[in-house]
């Protein structure tokens, strides 16, 4: 044998038991903080959705910063009492505003919060001023339109005539029609002091091949011909219409920094309300919501679950809900506390509260209780 027969081979020594420990929890440790990094990451990220939460009441028969707010004159008006409520929904996220990751998923385990996509409600283009300037527009026309309603319930007249908005570039109406112009008939129909004009001269140009109208320019009547194209898959001329309304009486509504078109029935019960003898509510206390036309008749709006939950929230007992939002409201109300009635007119509107103020609620015209759409009268 050599001398290094019997040399021993070196065997690297195991780890102890107490070498593994320490070991083993750096790489657990490392691992975990990624992990909590990359959720917290992942949680305050912004995320292309908008919330809506229950916003403000407000009492349209109260006072708003000091002031009415619905102030009526021009023929007499009687005292009131009780509570009238339009309703608000306030937004968060949206153009020029951040909507992040753990928000949405708070908001989609509150009842009381909706979360929708920003693209369903606006443009990629839309700016914050674009969204500021569209509700008060909105705000603006709901209120003339508000007032043309409550006349007509009141069965006093009223003159409306139809403007020509905005005039669409490369449009059959681009340079025949001009902004301002006062549209006095259409293929013979008479449309100055019609409160239906607006609906008139839609159907006509959509149903006709070519359309005659005729306008006010300045001094002069002007007749224009053309044809309808089609835009957007129906036919159109290029414009937008504007009502202006002439009204026996004077409204002014102390509003500022509230908008939208929701508030129009409220706004309309409550004109109503401070042009007749007596309190329509009787003192008691309704809220509601429902976009309106001249003609009264009641349109959805958006934001019905936080509105019906602000106004419970609030103590109203009855909610007036436009027939197309009884899924979303009978889904949000909690009905021990709150009688749910449908409207589809400001006529359905007045005699619910009428009648909640007279303590009879039987004959309501009630949301149908799977919250289904339901045109039966009375049910």
């Amino acid at each position: 044998m050599t001398a290094n027969a019997h040399r021993a081979v070196p065997v690297p020594a195991a780890p102890t038991r107490g070498d593994t420990r320490r070991r083993v929890p750096r790489l657990t440790t490392t691992s975990g903080v990624m992990t909590y990094i990359l959720i917290a990451l992942a949680i305050l990220l912004p995320v292309p959705y908008m919330l809506q939460l229950p916003g403000p009441v407000f009492n349209t028969l109260g006072d708003y910063q000091g002031k009415p707010m619905i102030d009526v004159s021009g023929a007499k008006t009687y005292p009131t009492d009780g509570r009238i409520d339009m309703l608000t929904v306030a937004v968060s996220g949206g153009p020029g505003r951040d909507t992040y990751a753990s928000q949405a998923l708070g908001a989609l385990l509150h009842s009381k919060e909706t979360v929708i996509p920003t693209e369903a409600y606006y443009p990629l283009e839309t700016t914050r001023e674009d969204v500021a300037a569209s509700n008060a527009v909105e705000m603006s026309s709901s209120q003339d339109v508000a007032v043309a309603a409550a006349m007509g319930q009141l069965d006093k007249p009223y003159k409306v005539h139809l403007l020509v908005g905005e005039v669409v570039p490369d449009s059959p109406a681009e340079a025949k029609l001009r902004k301002g112009d006062r549209i006095i008939s259409v293929n013979g129909k008479k449309l100055d002091s019609d409160p239906a004009a607006a609906r008139v001269m839609s159907e006509t140009v959509q149903s006709s091949d070519s359309v005659d109208i005729v306008v006010e320019r300045g001094d002069e009547d002007v007749d224009v011909a053309m044809k309808p194209e089609t835009i957007d898959g129906r036919k159109a001329i290029g414009i937008s219409m504007k009502q202006d309304f002439e009204f026996p009486i004077d409204v002014s509504f102390n509003v500022e920094g509230i908008g939208g078109p929701s508030a129009g029935t409220m706004f309309a019960l409550a004109i109503i309300d401070e042009l007749t003898p007596g309190a329509m509510t009787g003192g008691k206390h309704v809220a509601g919501t429902g976009e309106i036309d001249p003609a009264g008749n009641v349109g959805p709006i958006g934001g019905a679950r936080q509105k019906v939950a602000a106004s419970t929230a609030r103590g109203a007992k009855l909610f007036l809900s436009p027939a197309d939002n009884c899924a979303e409201v009978i889904e949000a109300a909690d009905q021990s506390k709150i009688t749910v009635a449908r409207i589809d007119t400001l006529d359905d509107a007045q005699n619910a509260v009428e009648k909640y103020a007279a303590g009879d609620t039987s004959d309501l015209k009630k949301c149908p209780a799977d919250g289904a759409d339901n045109n039966e009268k009375g049910q």
